[in-house]
Formats: C-alpha cells, sequence, structure tokens
C-alpha cells in the first residue's frame, strides 16, 4: 500500500478524516464476502427492529469464529498506518496496545420519522478506521446511514473521569438537540460523508462527535470498525462501560 502519512494527517487534523484505498486483495474480498453470507447475514432473523426501524446487531473481537478481518488487522500494512498515525500524535505503541474491531450490521425495515439511525457520541478509542462490508446502492440523501461527523472537538482527556465528563457535556439530548441547529454545524465544522465501498474511512473517533444519518428504503449498511489505542484502558469505569457494551451485543442477537 502506497500512501503518504504526512498528507493523512494534515487531513485527519483539516478536515476531520482521510478517504484511503483498501489495501488487501481480491482473495481476501472474497473471504469476506462469503463471511457476510455465511456467518453475518443469518443472525439478522435474531434480531429485532429498534427505534429506528432497523433491525441491527453488532459483533465484536473473537464473539465470532473465522473473521477474515483478524487477517486485515495483523496484516503489515495496517499496523504501519496506526503506528505511524499514533506517533503523529504522540502516542507511543507498545504490546499493551489495544484494537477493538466490531462488525455493525443494519438493515431497515419500517420508514420512521428519523433522521439519525445512530446517536452523536465520542468514542473511546483514539483512532477509527470504517471498512464498508456492505452498502445499498441508494444515493438518496439521508436514506442511507451516512457519517455525520463533528471533527476534532477536543483533546485527549488526562484521565478517565475527564474524560466522561466531557462525554456528558455533549452526549445527552439537549445538547444534541443543540448541535443539530445550522448555526452550530457551521460553527463547528460538521459534515455528513458516504463512504464508497474501495475505500476505507479514517478519523479520530476520540476526539470527534460522531453518529449517523438515518437509514430507510429498505437499505442496508454493514460495516467492520477498527478502534484503536485507549486512552483510559486501566480505567475501572471504562472496563465496566467496555463490559456493559459486550452484555449489550449478546443480548441483541440472544433475546
Amino acid at each position: 500500500m502506497n500512501y503518504d502519512l504526512i498528507d493523512i494527517c494534515e487531513k485527519l487534523e483539516k478536515d476531520g478524516y482521510c478517504l484511503i484505498d483498501k489495501f488487501w486483495d481480491k482473495n481476501l474480498d472474497l473471504e469476506i464476502e462469503n463471511f457476510f453470507n455465511n456467518n453475518i447475514q443469518p443472525l439478522e432473523k435474531k434480531t429485532k427492529i429498534d427505534e429506528y426501524g432497523n433491525r441491527c446487531f453488532s459483533i465484536a473481537d473473537n464473539e465470532i469464529q473465522n473473521n477474515p478481518f483478524d487477517k486485515i488487522k495483523k496484516s503489515t500494512e495496517f499496523i504501519d498506518l496506526y503506528k505511524k498515525i499514533l506517533a503523529h500524535n504522540n502516542i507511543e505503541t507498545n504490546n499493551d496496545l489495544d484494537i477493538h474491531n466490531v462488525i455493525s450490521y443494519q438493515k431497515n425495515e419500517k420508514n420512521l420519522n428519523k433522521t439519525i439511525s445512530s446517536k452523536l457520541h465520542f468514542d473511546a478509542f483514539y483512532l477509527t478506521i470504517i471498512i464498508t462490508i456492505k452498502k445499498s446502492n441508494n444515493d438518496l440523501s439521508g436514506s442511507t446511514g451516512s457519517l455525520i461527523l463533528y471533527p476534532n472537538l477536543r483533546k485527549k482527556s488526562k484521565s478517565s473521569i475527564n474524560n466522561y465528563l466531557y462525554k456528558f457535556l455533549f452526549q445527552n439530548l439537549i445538547a444534541r438537540w443543540i448541535l443539530n441547529f445550522s448555526f452550530f454545524k457551521q460553527k463547528l465544522r460538521a459534515t455528513t460523508i458516504s463512504v464508497d465501498n474501495n475505500k476505507v474511512i479514517l478519523f479520530y473517533g476520540y476526539r470527534s462527535l460522531h453518529g449517523n444519518e438515518a437509514l430507510k428504503n429498505s437499505n442496508l449498511k454493514v460495516n467492520a470498525i477498527f478502534h484503536v489505542f485507549n486512552p483510559h484502558k486501566h480505567s475501572k469505569l471504562d472496563n465496566f462501560i467496555f463490559n456493559r457494551n459486550k452484555k449489550i451485543r449478546n443480548n441483541k442477537l440472544n433475546n
């Protein structure tokens, strides 16, 4: 994979995100296709329709076997990419570095009067890398679950407590309502990004408030999401929330 690290980091700071070409071969593409058809799509029938009119679930890390994205996670290209981006941010990488891989599935079942399919939030992990697995070819604006991004609103918090105080200020009903006004969208450089199947998007999920537009018209969106480097990995509060999210994922498939 040939890429300009300086250009990527400049785009991450200036635009809040960067799109790069995928860096694996057609054989792995075929594995991913088979994995989706045989392991992921059949799980849809276990789910219920959520508040946005979608059937949705997610599976993370070792919660599913024969995950082809493990090969991407362990590839030289992927490791080189995240190590250099983190180094550019003065973040040291070592054997304790954590990478959390989530496969997210959303399929619209009912068109509801909704403008989003996931709420604005900050990630626990510093760098977010998203690979599109499946996406409907419906370009109607506001119906395909495109990424909504308020880029780089904060720096890395010095403590887990400060991190969650910052989250509390932004991740609530009133703040989300205010941020939806055009004035604040313009002031905070909010943007909506639709990612092609052959592209990979990178952004600082920890620093950037983000969510997704509505998914409508029976559209499908399936992503492999890599979360890289949790600054508060050893925080008891972070571990509690991490385990809680795991239970939520399991309950969506087992209830």
